[in-house]
């Protein structure tokens, strides 16, 4: 080879040689919506369950983070917001988040830490293989909130009138409130709707419920009452009001009672389904999963706050009894 092709072909290389050196590859890019936490990569549960697994932020996998901060009204715009960075995946948590990806993507994999019936808020047509692009871990069976009010009138059983504590921004609240009035009506219970769009609403709830005469209230499962359960709480020790609540967390940091799943959001479990599409599995192949893990838990110092006993066959029932 002459010396001068030798130098051209030299330079030639040279060009493009640390472009293709210097070029990394795009790493798999996960967002997140949240509805009502403002958190960086490294707090994001999510992000800490993929951490157990292999995935290192800024290494082989990236985060895009949307946060509502508490307003629902800013879910679809977010949702929007997040699909226009174009996510390998998408992972939401909650029934209005959940509608807000949905009608922002028909495309990007969806996958839900907690949500309410998936049928019934149309995002898929079968439980065992998503129809569409979404997936996840629900929150709730209806049947559970038809028992709570039946531990509730066991608690309190001369209970003639109760309340249901619920927040519209729940897109699956006149589904739940049709379970809870034919479970009113099978105990004879009268029952009152207040709803609570905010914090703000607390005072006027209360004075409500007691202007109405209530005896108890059942709380609605939504990620509202669940933010606003201290307020909750406090209210009804001074309102003298037994409650039911859907967490044990909730008994355990001084609610009356609760009844529900275990976990309030299924993150491990996510984590693996983010995992398994970022591999190449398909939504169809990742079904919707509804808690397993349901427990009774019980607080006997908020009982005798309220000069409350708990019957004998309860605590023998109780998964969990708070002294």
């Amino acid at each position: 080879m002459r010396r001068r092709e030798f130098i051209t072909l030299l330079g030639g290389v040279a060009a493009v040689w640390p472009l293709a050196a210097y070029t990394q590859p795009r790493l798999p890019r996960v967002g997140v919506l949240l509805t009502a936490r403002e958190l960086s990569p490294t707090d994001l549960p999510i992000a800490r369950e993929l951490a157990r697994i292999g995935y290192v932020d800024g290494r082989n996998i990236t985060y895009v983070v949307r946060s509502a901060e508490g307003d629902a009204s800013r879910l679809p715009l977010l949702a929007r917001e997040l699909v226009a960075t174009k996510p390998d995946v998408i992972v939401g948590s909650a029934s209005p988040a959940a509608i807000a990806l949905f009608h922002a993507t028909h495309d990007i994999p969806i996958v839900l830490t907690v949500v309410g019936d998936p049928i019934a808020l149309g995002l898929t047509g079968s439980m065992s293989h998503p129809t569409h692009n979404v997936t996840g871990f629900t929150a709730s069976r209806l049947s559970l909130v038809a028992k709570r009010l039946e531990l509730l009138h066991e608690i309190v059983p001369s209970l003639k009138k109760a309340a249901y504590l619920w927040a519209p921004e729940n897109p699956l609240a006149p589904l739940f409130m049709s379970h809870i009035r034919q479970a009113a009506d099978v105990f004879g219970i009268k029952l009152a709707l207040l709803p609570l769009k905010s914090g703000a609403d607390i005072d006027a709830v209360f004075a409500r419920a007691q202007q109405e005469q209530i005896a108890a209230i059942l709380v609605a499962n939504s990620p509202l009452t669940l933010r606003l359960g201290s307020s909750i709480r406090d209210h009804c020790l001074f309102y003298n009001l037994p409650c039911m609540h859907s967490y044990p967390i909730e008994a355990r940091n001084g609610a009356l009672i609760s009844y529900g799943p275990t976990s309030i959001e299924n993150n491990s479990g996510a984590a693996s389904y983010v995992d398994r599409i970022l591999k190449g599995a398909k939504i169809a192949e990742l079904p919707f999963q509804d808690p397993t893990d349901i427990k009774l838990v019980v607080n006997r110092r908020t009982a005798r706050s309220l000069g409350l006993v708990f019957p004998p066959t309860m605590l023998i029932r109780a998964d969990e009894v708070i002294e």
